[in-house]
């Protein structure tokens, strides 16, 4: 959908401020002055679409960087000026700001484009940069438009700052005035090394000196919809104008490609407002994207063209699709990843979804699920409305089945049944389980809270809201530990309810495996038994696999399965009988390895520093934070430790460890008695040193 952002009739830009550096110590909006920011991190490194201006309004223009860029984290003893000049820099005095930059070293250049400027406007431009050194280092800038000029800034030495940062520029700017930029609307800012061993480019500040017309601009380009053929996708974006221009025809298109590096090939275009498209199977396996080109219908007409992330690749049309909305219970062990592992192990293709952020209630996804602030994956809202999606989950929040909240599922869980339903969806509630220091009876009122919850919900719709039992099925295998049934199936021959909880509220490795092995008998209307005695971790984002005894997996499988079909509204009825526990166990049997097969792995620097964190010179990982041996604080143990950069987690990099014996096969099958623990951002895995898998490796990918 296309909607309006309408700024002040009349409305002209003061100034439009760019703060460049590391995505940890933005600029913020508005700063002490009153000033909103554009920060330009490493998170889009290519550029921004529409920066705003100082009083928070867009302004259609554009800002992209090419050539070798490095985006520079401010560090304590390395940092630029923490106590910029007010009289010199006046709103460019702002320490977050001041403190971070982009390096260019050696013979580098790298270019920042200001595109889609009023070419009626003139301009001055005031750059600064900072770092505190007592080298003089010592940068040029060089400002091409209809004309071109050049300048050099001192961004440090010993002397030209104060106490406590003697040696860093607090006070010089390069400034360039009367500036007019190309018939084309863009000004050109060359960023080079003149002196010392690095140049830097750390704020902007753009002024308007005249009055002119700004183009249109579309924010918030977006995509909805499960990527499968025959499925609808359904783009939106946000139109704004800063003469309060109408909209007229703006150009809406979807491009398609191999991948996400090769040329785009354009499937659809329309100036009539049509958003959506259908993947046909000539799209089958590629990667598919949503571009606008705002035009309004006076004024300017024509802002830059906006694109919304990639997506893809698109699956066939017998993909079955889910979209799940949660919190940790959904989140952590990737309910949604685990539903499509299982499914693939009986040749049933699977794509999903998610809007999950942890520690959030309905109300929060519902008033965040169109353009708020979410967790991972994609808004809810637009996604519901879509059509593509054959199945719908929503995990309620661990508070709401309870008398004080339950009215808020019911409000929140009507709105997002109201939009599943009709469009297609069956919908779902993930049922919860007591906490670690409940007892268990309360399993009774959790499901009767829930029931209360599904009918209501549904009330006027033609399919009613069905019920994934994970908190029952989790009861009964904790009921069959504590009656001594599973000690024999289970590898350690120890297992029991605490066993089974990761803290207070969340379940473990195995528990958040009966509550994948429920998702997939609830929504897939089928047996859980014979699936393979593998899981994610339920560790945070890790996603690493891990295994379970296959005599266990299978015991808890049947059980599972008796749950799932005698469970009121889960929507499957079948005749299946609680399953006997044999006199004799099956004896144990060790699983064959399964190979790791990464076709064209390479090393990519940037998504190791991604995932590690930066190193000093901002370019590498953190050395000390790849994996490493450490001493063992077990005897007869190999142990490994690594930090996870939180920038990753964010962005949905997965860590799985890998082992080997030869350095030529890698296995994702971990070592027995393997132990990963995780303190904060460190993770610390060990296994036996009599293991024949003497080597490890973490295999580190971006979804």
């Amino acid at each position: 959908m296309s909607l309006s952002l309408i700024p002040l009739a009349g409305a002209q830009v003061a100034s439009v401020y760019v703060d460049l550096g590391n995505n940890q110590l933005q600029a913020t909006s508005p700063d002490a002055f009153g000033h909103y920011w554009n920060n330009l991190t490493q998170e889009q490194p290519s550029g921004l679409s529409n920066l705003v201006a100082d009083d928070g309004w867009g302004t259609g223009i554009s800002l992209s960087l090419t050539g070798t860029i490095a985006f520079n984290p401010y560090g304590v003893a390395t940092s630029g000026s923490e106590q910029p000049d007010l009289a010199a820099l006046g709103g460019l005095a702002v320490a977050q700001a001041t403190r971070d930059w982009i390096v260019v070293t050696g013979s580098q250049v790298v270019n920042v484009t200001l595109g889609n400027l009023p070419p009626d406007g003139t301009y001055r431009l005031s750059l600064f940069a900072s770092r505190d050194s007592d080298q003089r280092r010592v940068t040029q800038y060089t400002v091409t438009g209809l004309t071109t000029a050049t300048q050099l800034l001192q961004t440090s030495g010993t002397g030209i700052g104060i106490n406590p940062q003697p040696n860093a520029n607090r006070s010089g700017l390069a400034v360039f005035d009367n500036l007019l930029p190309t018939a084309a609307g863009s000004l050109v800012i060359s960023v080079r090394r003149n002196e010392g061993d690095a140049g830097y480019l750390g704020a902007i500040r753009l002024e308007l000196m005249n009055a002119a017309n700004f183009p249109p601009a579309a924010t918030a380009v977006r995509t909805a919809g499960s990527g499968r053929v025959g499925s609808p996708l359904v783009g939106r974006y946000l139109y704004s104008d800063r003469e309060n221009d109408p909209e007229g025809a703006s150009t809406c298109f979807w491009e398609r490609a191999a991948t996400v590096s090769s040329t785009p090939v354009r499937v659809s275009e329309s100036n009539s407002g049509v958003l959506s498209y259908v993947p046909s199977a000539s799209d089958q396996g590629a990667f598919y994207r949503f571009g606008v080109i705002p035009k309004a219908s006076v004024g300017r007409a024509e802002g830059s063209v906006v694109y919304s992330p990639w997506s893809g690749p698109i699956v066939s049309a017998g993909t079955f699709t889910s979209f799940h909305i949660g919190s940790s219970y959904t989140q952590w062990a990737n309910m949604p990843q685990q539903l499509k592992n299982l499914s693939a192990s009986r040749g049933v293709p699977v794509a999903t979804g998610w809007q999950v952020t942890s520690g959030r209630d309905s109300r929060y996804h519902w008033e965040n699920g169109l353009s708020g602030s979410i967790g991972a994956g994609t808004y809810s809202r637009h996604e519901l409305q879509s059509g593509s999606w054959d199945a719908v989950v929503l995990q309620p929040y661990n508070t709401e089945w309870q008398s004080w909240q339950i009215n808020q599922i019911l409000d929140y869980g009507k709105r997002f049944y109201g939009l599943a339903e009709p469009n297609g969806a069956q919908f779902y509630l993930y049922a919860a389980w007591p906490s670690r220091s409940q007892s268990l009876s309360v399993q009774t009122s959790i499901n009767a809270a829930f029931e209360t919850i599904r009918s209501s919900i549904s009330v006027g719709g033609s399919r009613p809201a069905l019920i994934i039992p994970a908190g029952e099925a989790f009861r009964v295998v904790i009921q069959e530990a504590a009656n001594g049934y599973l000690k024999s199936f289970n590898i350690n021959h120890s297992m029991d309810r605490e066993s089974l909880y990761l803290d207070e509220l969340h379940q473990t490795d195995l528990g958040a495996y009966v509550s994948a092995l429920t998702h997939y008998a609830t929504i897939m209307k089928r047996s859980p038994v014979g699936l393979p005695p593998q899981a994610l971790d339920a560790y945070f984002y890790n996603d690493n696999p891990v295994s379970f005894s296959p005599t266990l997996a299978a015991r808890i499988q049947e059980l599972v399965w008796w749950v799932v079909a005698n469970y009121p509204n889960s929507g499957v009825s079948e005749s299946v009988s609680k399953p006997v526990d044999p006199l004799t166990p099956p004896p144990e049997t060790t699983p064959p390895p399964v190979y790791a097969s990464h076709s064209g792995t390479t090393v990519d620097p940037s998504l190791l520093k991604l995932a590690f964190g930066a190193s000093a010179d901002g370019i590498t990982a953190a050395a000390e934070n790849l994996p490493h041996v450490i001493a063992p604080t077990v005897s007869g143990k190999i142990e490994i430790e690594y930090v996870i950069n939180p920038e990753a987690e964010t962005q949905q990099v997965s860590f799985t460890p890998e082992w080997s014996a030869d350095l030529v096969q890698w296995t994702k099958t971990q070592p027995a008695s393997t132990v990963i623990t995780r303190t904060n951002q460190t993770v610390r895995i060990s296994w036996p040193y009599s293991s024949s898998w003497r080597f490890m490796r973490v295999y580190v990918s971006k979804q």
